[in-house]
């Protein structure tokens, strides 16, 4: 869909812009960062739409969570800020939209330009099966370019699919978040670049382990009476799982290296925390 494809480098325009006017007008610069965090809300409605007729429900909440943070952020922006603490609370909205403007900038052009995609996506599909071959015992597989894992054995392939490699089994919307946090704080670039080494290329090569624990598990069919039920076990249960474990510890790393993305974290969700209190006050009162 041509839309899809515009809204996020409209979306990063917008950021842009948004950032540029915040010290000479920042009214225009509010509106400018709350119409673009509308766009990326709308881009994600679409992508959710796009996965739930792909019957991928779990990608699809994660784009419904992402929706929700987008409207809040447009409706903040959005909203005059007339009380006490005001500065505060919006210089803390433009360092979120500076973090949301480096993520955009790394992810959609590998999202929405089909040959870095693609690119990307062969290299994670290579290094895959170059290194389940080194490793496994007896898993035998080769790569069909530009993302087709096949089984050696030539009786597998005769009863069942191959494994695809698509931009997700790349892990580069978590790549692109902590690309944004590292970069999106006031630190020295020293300490920037420790965070950045602790949690891009480890994610990278942990997701690659990943990738390789589920295309053996397939083939193998480690888990279940059949390949597909072992599919489903290994990426949508263990593999899901120990990402999100993963990604807690690599986090954790980050934070030591780099508290300044911690305190980000923290006032933001302080800040929601003011905003609720005030507006459950002022319904009690009322």
């Amino acid at each position: 869909m041509l839309l899809k494809s515009v809204l996020p480098f409209v979306a990063i325009w917008l950021f842009l812009l948004a950032l540029l006017l915040r010290s000479s007008n920042r009214l225009l610069g509010r509106a400018a960062g709350a119409f673009g965090w509308t766009v990326v809300a709308f881009y994600c409605w679409l992508e959710a739409a796009e996965y739930l007729a792909q019957a991928e429900y779990f990608d699809a909440g994660v784009d419904f969570v992402f929706l929700g943070f987008s409207l809040l952020l447009a409706v903040l922006l959005a909203k005059p800020l007339v009380k006490a603490g005001e500065k505060e609370g919006e210089g803390l909205l433009f360092r979120i939209t500076k973090m949301a403007l480096l993520t955009a900038v790394c992810y959609f052009p590998f999202s929405e330009i089909s040959l870095l995609g693609d690119a990307l996506i062969f290299a994670t599909a290579k290094l895959t099966t170059v290194l389940l071959n080194l490793v496994s015992g007896g898993v035998g597989v080769f790569l069909v370019p530009p993302s087709y894992i096949y089984s050696s054995s030539a009786s597998f392939r005769e009863l069942y699919n191959p494994i695809q490699i698509i931009l997700p089994c790349t892990a580069i919307q978590s790549i692109v978040l902590f690309v944004g946090l590292v970069f999106a704080v006031d630190a020295p670039l020293s300490r920037k670049l420790k965070a950045f080494l602790v949690s891009v290329p480890v994610i990278y090569l942990l997701n690659l382990v990943r990738n390789m624990f589920v295309v053996a598990a397939y083939f193998e069919q480690w888990f279940g009476g059949s390949p597909d039920e072992s599919f489903f076990i290994a990426h949508g249960v263990i593999a899901r799982v120990g990402a999100m474990l993963a990604l807690v510890v690599v986090a954790y790393a980050v934070f030591v290296v780099l508290p300044e993305a911690l305190d980000l974290v923290e006032e933001f969700f302080r800040f929601l925390g003011g905003l609720l209190k005030a507006t459950f006050s002022r319904r009690i009162n009322g």
